[in-house]
């Protein structure tokens, strides 16, 4: 129980400080490439006081490979929090349960129960409600320049500096939220493979080589682009870093002594209630009526999943 909960305050942590780095308009890539440093600093440290000093060609491999899709997806949930807000981001990233629940009934032969066949539906019906609203709603042209409060006062940032070209137009909150529902969702299989088929002891190493590759994408993608590197990068970076680690840490620990079926959907509702709350008490975040029964209709999803599982 103990990971369930470290896991959740993990990434509610990574989601308020993404949102409060995208509210002081800071550059992303610097930001991510920073947090992905501190996470492999610390996750090498934490390897050898643990002499967990080995991993294996598959789980070095399978690392590596996550680590791409890391970037890929902390770069995405980034957007979708621009795009959409917190609140409606978190309902798109957590519904993504229903993806390595698939995944584990098909390739492990987990059989769902009726409750979680049930509760799947719902965790679509609730994406679908959100997708609608959002798509519904007619994006308001931002001004070109804005000054910050909580910037540094030689610091003007421009929405240039957020997306590749302001003047083009920007793609649609629906798309940022489908694509953080799909990346969050093939994030969430690599956690479940490494428990099913490769050893434990393996942990830390497997976690370590996942933000070293992560920061040599990212570290790759910085000197092509060669963004401003400023003081509130590195410190929320770091910050960042450090919850990103145990966002993945505490999960696949997690999953080590609990079954997928039930890790997930605990996690999720958790996430699902304490992200979504936070973008609407600190940061106003206006969420509409199909938007907040998503919300709702998601808890309820990843509550009849749990009950399906203790059937």
């Amino acid at each position: 129980m103990l990971y369930l909960l470290l896991k959740v305050a993990s990434s509610v942590g990574m989601g308020l400080v993404l949102k409060r780095a995208d509210a002081r308009a800071l550059d992303r890539l610097p930001l991510i490439r920073t947090n992905y440093a501190v996470a492999a600093v610390i996750g090498f440290f934490a390897a050898v006081a643990l002499d967990q000093t080995r991993i294996s060609g598959p789980a070095a491999l399978l690392a590596a490979v996550t680590g791409v899709l890391f970037v890929a997806g902390l770069f995405i949930w980034a957007r979708a929090i621009q795009a959409a807000g917190l609140a409606l981001s978190v309902v798109a990233m957590r519904t993504a349960v229903v993806i390595p629940m698939l995944a584990a009934a098909i390739v492990w032969r987990e059989r769902p129960s009726m409750l979680e066949l049930i509760g799947g539906g719902v965790a679509l019906l609730a994406l679908a409600l959100v997708l609608s609203e959002v798509a519904a709603t007619r994006p308001v042209p931002a001004p070109e320049t804005q000054r910050h409060p909580d910037a540094d006062s030689s610091f003007i940032t421009h929405h240039s500096t957020l997306t590749p070209d302001s003047r083009l137009p920007a793609p649609p909150k629906f798309l940022w939220l489908t694509l953080l529902f799909l990346a969050d969702g093939l994030v969430m299989v690599p956690a479940l493979l490494f428990r099913k088929e490769l050893p434990a002891a393996e942990t830390m190493p497997f976690q370590t080589v996942i933000f070293i590759t992560a920061f040599f994408v990212t570290t790759l993608l910085y000197y092509l682009r060669r963004p401003r590197l400023t003081s509130d990068t590195l410190k929320w970076g770091a910050l960042l870093g450090t919850a990103n680690l145990g966002n993945y840490l505490f999960l696949v620990l997690a999953l080590a002594v609990l079954p997928g079926l039930a890790v997930y959907p605990v996690i999720a509702a958790g996430e699902v209630g304490l992200l979504a709350a936070a973008g609407v008490l600190l940061w106003k975040e206006k969420v509409g009526v199909r938007s907040w029964f998503g919300i709702i209709l998601a808890v309820l999803a990843l509550v009849l999943i749990q009950l399906g599982k203790a059937v």
